[in-house]
């Protein structure tokens, strides 16, 4: 039985805010529980509490006399909605505050009406007023938390446009499956069904679709010829340059975006991808159906290659490490509430031990492309340094040194590697760097 779109977005909301897990995870897990018509309300809903929780938060607590407890975050959920929605919705502000009272019912909480509807209907007259007194926090100011702010503004000249971008929608990009049809046809193809879409800058395979679109209206989706993947992302294979032949290991390798374009490079690569869930590499196993190619997949740990690695030495090796996905937060807003400092520092100790472990794997001569969507130079450059550092036999390259004929103005070239900034309508955050086993 269907429930309401609101009441299924507050339980969602409610498990995001205790931190079980991620809002694209427990969408998947609910969103069937809304009525077909109603999911696009829920997901706008979801998504948009998110991406804007830093300011929400801020209104509401200042709100509130004191913070709900644990066991009514879902009440707390219902008011980031009913702030949401008359903060950047077209749902009239009576309708706003109607609902939000009526949520509290649907939720079995009577005793939260009048709280609901006393809050909701100060924050209405009093808005101006509340908005200036919050503006010089930094939540409010850039609609991150306070400690993100503080790291990307060591990205000086660059800070602005990170925030700006950080915010904004995504924007869709696809990846054009060239041993299908070539961009220029699919291009086309896309025009007959009046969609607009303009070439990606940098990779070769990419066009930008003018506005979104389901997955199944895209032209022979079924059929492999397009792939639903960020341009920044689309240059891990055409760096790395497979060939028919190469034995190559794409470590972490869900949801299979990288691994299934490496293939559409190279169909006769001997290609081995490594993921530490079942459930993520079913859906590699998923995405590689629908290209039509296939590779080794093993459910294991990356950074212990010893539990399923044959001894056959790597000619390549792609490392998509863990990260903190800060290059990627408008594609993941519920980072901006379960992303924590500490974290940093705990991923960066994964990433040194899938690093050290999968270097054993690769022979002498061999290539190791390393990868994150973080903006976090404690998990990029200095990760590359540290292990340069311990790792006699490892030295750096430059990031086209197997794709000469490909531009790599994307980005900025840091102290190893290359930074890649988030950009309004364009890319997603990430970085790269190339390594060679002497």
């Amino acid at each position: 039985m269907s429930q309401p779109a609101r009441l299924v977005s507050a339980k969602i909301l409610e498990q995001v805010l205790l931190q079980r897990g991620s809002l694209s995870t427990q969408i998947s897990k609910h969103i069937a529980d809304v009525d077909y018509d109603e999911q696009g309300l829920a997901k706008e809903l979801c998504f948009g509490v998110c991406r804007y929780y830093p300011q929400l938060n801020t209104i509401a607590l200042s709100l509130l006399s004191k913070p709900f407890e644990e066991k009514d975050l879902d009440l707390y959920a219902a008011l980031l909605m009913g702030l949401y929605q008359i903060e950047h919705m077209s749902t009239p502000d009576h309708a706003a505050v109607h609902e939000s009272v009526e949520l509290c019912r649907q939720l079995d909480k009577e005793w939260a009406t009048k709280l609901m509807n006393a809050v909701l209907r100060r924050y209405q007259r009093e808005r101006d007023d509340i908005l200036e007194n919050l503006a010089s926090q930094p939540s409010m100011a850039y609609n991150l938390p306070k400690w993100l702010v503080k790291r990307f503004k060591k990205w000086e000249t660059e800070f602005e446009a990170i925030v700006e971008a950080t915010n904004a929608h995504p924007p869709m990009c696809i990846r054009v499956n060239e041993s299908h049809v070539s961009r220029e046809t699919y291009k086309e193809l896309l025009e007959e069904k009046d969609t607009v879409s303009r070439e990606t800058a940098f990779s070769v395979s990419g066009l930008y679709l003018e506005s979104a679109l389901p997955v199944s209206m895209l032209p022979n989706f079924d059929k492999g010829d397009a792939s639903v993947q960020d341009e920044s992302a689309q240059l891990a294979a055409s760096l790395l340059a497979p060939s028919a032949g190469e034995r190559v290991l794409d470590a972490c390798a869900a949801p299979g975006g990288k691994t299934g374009h490496l293939l559409e490079l190279a169909p006769e690569l001997d290609l081995t991808a490594v993921e530490l869930e079942p459930w993520r590499l079913a859906r590699i196993e998923s995405n590689l159906e629908r290209l039509g190619v296939s590779a080794e997949l093993i459910c294991g740990d990356a950074s212990k290659p010893e539990e399923w690695w044959n001894k056959q030495a790597f000619d390549k090796i792609l490392l998509d490490a863990p990260c903190s996905a800060t290059g990627v937060i408008r594609r993941n807003p519920d980072i901006k509430i379960n992303r924590k400092p500490d974290d940093i520092s705990a991923l960066v100790d994964i990433q040194a031990s899938i690093l050290d472990a999968t270097w054993k794997t690769l022979k002498q001569g061999g290539y190791l492309l390393y990868a994150t969507c973080s903006l976090m130079p404690e998990e990029n450059e200095q990760q590359m340094a540290s292990f340069l550092e311990r790792t006699q036999d490892a030295q750096e390259l430059p990031l086209n040194t197997l794709a000469p004929t490909l531009s790599v103005d994307f980005g900025k070239s840091v102290s190893h590697g290359m930074q890649i900034f988030p950009t309004l309508n364009g890319q997603d955050g990430f970085y790269y760097c190339l390594l060679q086993k002497q």
